[in-house]
C-alpha cells in the first residue's frame, strides 16, 4: 500500500489534452481545480476538495439544509446532527475526487488502496453469468476498484461516469476494459441492456447499478430520511439470463476503499411478483446495516435528484400507438425482428 503523501511518478499528457478530456457533466471551473489538485501527492487533493465542498454547502445553504434534514432522521442529538451534516458535505467532495481519480497515478496505485471482501461469492458464481449489483452509496468507482484488483468484468456505466485519470497507465486501463456506456439518448438504455444480456449468456460478469436515474421503477427500499428507488433493468436481465445477482456495496475506511461482495439474491423465477418481493426483502437486509454504519456516505439519498411524477399519456394515444406489454427494459432484451425475405 502506498503511504499517503508519497509522489508516484507517471507520464502525463499535455495540458491541452487534459483539458479536452473534461467529462460532459463536469463544469469548466471544477475541471480546472481538479487539474491543479491532481498534481499534488495523493491524498492531498482529495482532502482539499472535501473542504471546498464543505464551504460551498455552508455558503450556498441548500446542500447543507438537505444534509441537516437527512442527519435529523438518523439522530436526535443536535450536536450529532450537525456533525453528521458536516461529514456528509465533506464526503461529497471526497467522492467527487474519487470519481475523477484525483491524485491516483495509475490503476496499480488506485488498486493498492482497495480492499475487496466477499470474493468467494464471485468465485463460486463465475462461469454461469453474474450480475454485480452496485448502488450509489459510498465512493463511486466500485467497478473500477474491482478491475484494478484483478477482477474481470464488463461495466454498464452511466453517460456521466468518466474515464478519468491522467497518465499512460490510466489510458491503457480504460482501453483494455470492457464497457457498455449509456448516452443521453432515450434509447441507449435498451442497447446497453441487450449487449449486457449477450455478455451474461456467454457466462460473463456485468457490473450495473440498481438505483440509477434511468429506467422504470421496480420498487423502493425504505430508509430513514429518504427511500432508495430501485430500477428494473437488472431484474429484466436476471429474468432473461437466469444470472446470479451479487449485491456490491463500498465505503471509505480512512483512505482505503472497501468493496464488499454480498451473497447472492434469491433467483428470479416462479411468480414474478413474489420473486421481486423476495429480492426487495433481501436487498433491504443488505442495505439497512450499511445505512446504520455509514450514514455520512449516503450521498445519493441526500443530494440526489428527486424523482418527478409523470402523467400517463396513454389515454391520448390511439390503441395502435400504445406501448407493447412488458417494461421498456424487458422489451429491449428481445432479439431484433427477423426482416429477411
Amino acid at each position: 500500500m502506498t503511504p499517503p503523501g508519497e509522489a508516484i511518478p507517471s507520464a502525463r499528457p499535455g495540458w491541452r489534452a487534459i483539458w479536452r478530456a473534461r467529462p460532459a457533466r463536469v463544469s469548466a471551473s471544477l475541471w480546472a481545480v481538479v487539474i491543479l489538485l491532481d498534481r499534488l501527492p495523493w491524498p492531498w487533493g482529495e482532502g482539499i476538495l472535501a473542504r471546498i465542498y464543505l464551504l460551498k454547502a455552508i455558503f450556498r445553504g441548500t446542500r447543507l439544509r438537505r444534509a441537516l434534514r437527512w442527519a435529523g432522521a438518523q439522530t436526535e442529538s443536535p450536536i450529532a446532527r450537525w456533525r453528521l451534516a458536516v461529514k456528509l458535505c465533506s464526503y461529497y467532495g471526497r467522492f467527487v475526487a474519487r470519481l475523477l481519480l484525483v491524485g491516483f497515478r495509475g490503476p496499480d496505485h488506485f488498486g493498492s488502496q482497495v480492499v475487496v471482501n466477499g470474493e468467494e461469492h464471485l468465485a463460486a458464481a463465475r462461469g454461469h453469468g453474474v450480475i454485480l449489483l452496485g448502488f450509489h452509496l459510498g465512493p463511486p468507482g466500485a467497478a473500477l476498484a474491482l478491475r484494478a484488483t484483478g477482477h474481470e468484468l464488463t461495466w454498464a456505466r452511466g453517460w456521466g461516469d468518466s474515464q478519468s485519470g491522467s497518465g499512460e497507465g490510466w489510458r491503457r486501463f480504460h482501453q483494455e476494459g470492457e464497457m457498455l456506456s449509456l448516452s443521453q439518448s432515450s434509447t441507449s438504455l435498451g442497447g446497453v441492456l441487450y449487449e449486457a444480456r449477450r455478455v451474461l449468456l456467454d457466462g460473463g460478469v456485468i457490473y450495473i447499478t440498481a438505483d440509477g436515474g434511468r429506467g422504470r421503477r421496480a420498487f423502493k427500499i425504505s430508509a430513514p430520511g429518504a427511500p432508495m428507488i430501485i430500477r428494473s433493468g437488472w431484474l429484466a436481465l436476471c429474468r432473461h439470463t437466469k444470472a446470479t445477482v451479487l449485491p456490491v456495496l463500498t465505503h471509505l475506511d480512512g483512505n482505503r476503499q472497501v468493496v464488499t461482495i454480498h451473497p447472492p439474491l434469491p433467483p428470479i423465477d416462479g411468480d414474478p411478483a413474489r420473486a421481486v418481493e423476495r429480492c426487495r426483502a433481501a436487498l433491504g437486509q443488505v442495505i439497512a446495516p450499511y445505512l446504520r454504519e455509514h450514514p455520512e456516505q449516503c450521498y445519493s439519498l441526500v443530494f440526489g435528484r428527486r424523482e418527478k411524477k409523470k402523467r400517463s399519456k396513454d389515454k391520448r394515444r390511439p390503441p395502435s400507438a400504445r406501448p407493447r406489454p412488458g417494461t421498456p427494459a424487458e422489451r429491449a432484451l428481445e432479439p431484433p425482428p427477423d426482416r429477411s425475405p
